[in-house]
C-alpha cells in the first residue's frame, strides 16, 4: 500500500472525500507518528530499523492507527466526556489498546 493510498483512505474515512487534499500535511503527520509508535511496538530494541517493512498489513494498521491519532487532536487523552454531570474520563495511552494488541514485538538474538 502506498502512501497515497494510506492518503485516500484518510481522506475518505475523515473527510469523506477522496478529491480533498486540504488536511494531507497533517495526514502525512499522523501516519509519520504510526509509523514511529508500529517501530517501538514492533522492534523495541532495535534501532537500526528506520521505516515499516512495505506489507499490507502493517500499511493498513499505520493508516488505521493515524486515523485515530487525527481524531485525537485537541481531546489529548480524553476518553469521554459528560456535560451536565461533569464526568470526564481519561485515556491511559496514546493508541486504543485493541488497536496496539494487533502488533506483536519481534524477539532477536542479544548483539
Amino acid at each position: 500500500m502506498s502512501q497515497e493510498e494510506q492518503l485516500k483512505i484518510m481522506q475518505l474515512e475523515i473527510l469523506g472525500n477522496i478529491f480533498d487534499n486540504s488536511k494531507d500535511d497533517i495526514f502525512i503527520i499522523m501516519l509519520k507518528n504510526a509509523e514511529v509508535v508500529a517501530l517501538n511496538t514492533l522492534y523495541p530494541y532495535n534501532l537500526e530499523i528506520k521505516e515499516l517493512p512495505n506489507n499490507f498489513r502493517l500499511k493498513n494498521w499505520q493508516t488505521r492507527c493515524a486515523i485515530e491519532l487525527y481524531r485525537k487532536i485537541g481531546t489529548t487523552n480524553v476518553q469521554s466526556y459528560s456535560e451536565n454531570g461533569l464526568s470526564v474520563t481519561f485515556l491511559t495511552g496514546l493508541i486504543s489498546t485493541s488497536l496496539m494488541n494487533e502488533l506483536i514485538p519481534k524477539a532477536g538474538v542479544p548483539k
